[in-house]
């Protein structure tokens, strides 16, 4: 047998992070694609196809948050076209839809309930052992800003993960204006908001520690930043996560999630919806709501989204808006490991 040179060996494998779909693997894929897609048409959701390849400017604009840059924007593909142009693989659907919704929705009738199904790609670091390439599922509510929407997308999620019959799956329900409330209060901004942010949000104890004694923050500031990452769990958390809630801004960011709680109580899955206060950052545009679902036996998020009532004014239009999307790989793992 031929022995293959290194540079001919390479042309079989995958780079990092990538995988191919074969016969019953690709069916069951697709399988799962369809049930999501149909539920979703089915409650009067249409469908949009956006292009793999956008200009960079796309999610340059995504990316930007009050003060400074967010992880979107450094897992971005850019490249130069023959033409000189920066150009980017799509990382992300919503930023996508901002665009599509300042140019394309202006004068619809809202609220517009769209979903879409495809990939998305992300420079995540080699070691980390993320995929670079995401199959998503998703969808946006487009023009609402009320509670009932938010509870429309909490009530999507949960007919997904019944449909699907994915009996240990949590959905955890955040806002990430408590935490901001909270750290205005402490007169805490800029770069040290961001960089407490991104601990907070990956749940460093260590690292968090450290921060909070380099920056010299006050104890009470410590005792907050120290409980955050464990607010989570069921109703019985809101007298301690009001107790916290030392701002206007914070207050009505719980307020509005013990809502949400009491707007699905009587859905059957109820019970799987849990708060998370914890939440600081998601992708950095989110404004309100947070999202994010776990399945027992799946070690990543197989989902997540929330409210982003700004990010599409940075495309020229002031609409605000709410969205989620599924992994689908995840979904698949998830559906296997309860067979």
């Amino acid at each position: 047998m031929e022995v293959l040179n290194d540079k001919e060996n390479q042309a079989l494998r995958l780079p990092p992070g990538v995988k191919d779909f074969l016969f019953d693997e690709a069916a069951q894929h697709r399988t799962v694609e369809r049930r999501l897609t149909d539920l979703l048409a089915g409650s009067g959701y249409r469908e949009i196809i956006t292009p793999t390849v956008e200009y960079g400017e796309v999610f340059l604009l995504a990316g930007k948050t009050r003060h400074g840059r967010n992880t979107l924007d450094e897992k971005v593909h850019r490249f130069l076209d023959r033409d000189g142009n920066l150009l980017a693989l799509r990382a992300d659907f919503t930023a996508q839809i901002a665009r599509i919704a300042a140019s394309r929705f202006v004068g619809m009738i809202a609220p517009i309930r769209l979903y879409y199904s495809g990939k998305v790609f992300r420079a995540e670091p080699q070691h980390a052992g993320r995929s670079r390439e995401k199959w998503q599922v998703g969808f946006e509510i487009l023009g609402a800003n009320d509670i009932e929407t938010d509870a429309e997308a909490v009530t999507n999620i949960l007919d997904t993960l019944a449909a699907l019959k994915i009996d240990d799956a949590r959905v955890f329900i955040g806002n990430v204006d408590y935490f901001n409330g909270i750290m205005a209060h402490a007169g805490i901004e800029g770069e040290r908001l961001q960089t407490l942010k991104y601990l907070v949000e990956r749940k460093d104890a260590g690292g968090l520690a450290q921060t909070m004694e380099d920056f010299s923050l006050p104890s009470p500031v410590r005792e907050v930043l120290t409980q955050i990452q464990n607010l989570h769990g069921g109703r019985e958390i809101l007298p301690e996560v009001r107790q916290l809630a030392q701002t206007e801004i914070s207050r009505q960011a719980v307020d509005r999630l013990e809502a949400l709680l009491a707007m699905i109580q009587k859905h059957a899955q109820a019970d799987n919806v849990f708060l998370n206060l914890g939440e600081a950052e998601g992708m950095g545009y989110y404004t309100g709501l947070t999202l994010r679902v776990l399945v027992a036996g799946v070690d990543e998020v197989v989902g997540s989204g929330g409210r982003y009532d700004e990010l599409i004014s940075r495309f020229g239009v002031d609409v605000p808006a709410v969205g989620f999307a599924f992994d689908l790989d995840l979904l698949v793992n998830a559906i296997s490991n309860g067979a």
